[in-house]
C-alpha cells in the first residue's frame, strides 16, 4: 500500500475515469491493493472493524482509497489509520450486495462500481479465465464429501456431480480439514462431513467444459440477488460474490449433473495433512476403482 502523495496507481485512475475508460479503471482495479478507512478504536483492537460507508442518494457506499496519504488528503485528515485489502478480498468480504463502492470519493474523478461489477471483476468465469490466459492448463475442482456421500457414491458407482465445487488450488496451503471445510463455507456441517478419526474426503478432478460451471451470483434474498444481478438465493453463508464464504478467497462454481470425466479422483485429507488417494473414476465402465496406497490401509 503506497503512501506517497504522487501515488501512481492513484493518478493513473484518476486520469482513465476522467477520460471515460471504465475498462481501463478495472483493469487497474483487478490487481491492485485497496485502503479502508478504520477508526482509532479499531487501529487500537479496542473495537471490532466496521465497513466505511456513505450515503449519497438514496444509496450505501463502500469508501475505499488507492492510498494512505489520497485518503487522508479527499477526507481532510479525518481518516488516518486503514486496512489494505486486495480488490479480491474486497469482494469476498463485500458487507451487501445492495451497496456500491466508491473509490477515492471526493477527488475530482472518483470511481464508481456498483457491487455486480465488482463480483465479476473479483472471481471472472472460468471461461473468462481461458480467455486472459489461453496456454494455461485446465483448471482443478474439488467438492467436499461427506463419509456418507462416499459410502454412496461406491455403492452406486455414481459419477455425477451437483451443487458447488470450489477451485482446487484456492485451498491448496490449508492442511487441516477442518480449515479446509471452514474456507469452503461449510463450517456449519463439520461434524457430518469429517470421519470418525477427522479426515475429510475431497473429490477433484480437471475441468472439461468451462461454460458448464456456472459462478453463483446472487445474495441471501431476492433483493440482494436483483442487486448484483444474479440468479442464485441462498441461505447465510453465502456470499453472492462468486467466494465460498465472507472473508474466504475459495471460489465457487455451481454444477448440475455434471458428468466427472475419466479419472476424477477422491483424496482423504487427513489431520496432519497427509493426502491420500482413495478412488479413481473409470469413465470408460462407468465405475470407482479403489485404491491402496503404499503406507496407507485403503479404508
Amino acid at each position: 500500500m503506497s503512501d506517497r502523495p504522487d501515488d501512481v496507481f492513484g493518478a493513473a485512475l484518476e486520469a482513465a475515469a476522467a477520460a471515460g475508460d471504465t475498462a481501463g479503471c478495472l483493469a487497474l482495479l483487478r490487481t491492485a491493493e485497496l485502503a479502508l478507512p478504520l477508526t482509532a478504536a479499531a487501529h487500537a483492537g479496542t473495537e471490532d472493524p466496521a465497513w466505511p460507508t456513505a450515503d449519497a442518494e438514496g444509496r450505501t457506499w463502500v469508501l475505499a482509497y488507492t492510498s494512505v496519504a489520497r485518503m487522508q488528503q479527499l477526507t481532510g485528515g479525518q481518516a488516518t489509520h486503514c486496512r489494505a485489502v486486495s480488490f479480491a478480498e474486497l469482494a469476498a468480504g463485500w458487507p451487501d450486495t445492495r451497496w456500491g463502492l466508491a473509490v477515492d470519493p471526493g477527488a475530482e474523478h472518483p470511481f464508481f462500481l456498483e457491487s455486480g461489477t465488482v463480483a465479476r471483476l473479483a472471481a471472472p468465469t472460468l471461461v473468462q479465465d481461458a480467455q486472459a490466459e489461453p496456454d494455461r492448463l485446465p483448471p482443478v475442482v474439488q467438492q467436499v464429501l461427506s463419509p456418507a456421500d462416499v459410502a454412496g457414491r461406491l455403492a452406486a458407482d455414481e459419477g455425477r456431480v451437483s451443487g458447488y465445487v470450489h477451485h482446487a488450488r484456492d485451498t491448496a496451503h490449508l492442511g487441516a480439514p477442518t480449515a479446509v471445510v471452514e474456507a469452503v463455507g461449510r463450517g456449519h456441517e463439520t461434524d457430518e462431513l469429517l470421519s470418525a478419526t477427522g479426515s475429510v474426503t475431497l473429490l477433484r478432478w480437471a475441468v472439461v467444459g468451462r461454460e458448464l460451471y456456472r459462478t453463483p451470483l446472487g445474495g441471501t434474498d431476492p433483493e440482494r440477488r436483483d442487486a448484483v444481478a444474479g440468479w442464485v438465493v441462498e441461505e447465510p453463508p453465502f456470499t453472492g460474490t462468486g467466494f465460498a464464504a465472507p472473508d474466504s478467497l475459495v471460489r465457487e462454481y455451481r454444477v448440475h449433473g455434471l458428468l466427472l470425466p475419466h479419472g476424477a479422483q477422491m483424496f482423504e485429507l487427513e489431520p496432519d495433512g497427509t493426502e491420500r488417494r482413495r478412488a479413481v473414476w473409470d469413465g470408460l465402465r462407468e465405475t470407482w476403482v479403489l485404491v491402496v496406497e503404499p503406507g496407507g490401509d485403503g479404508s
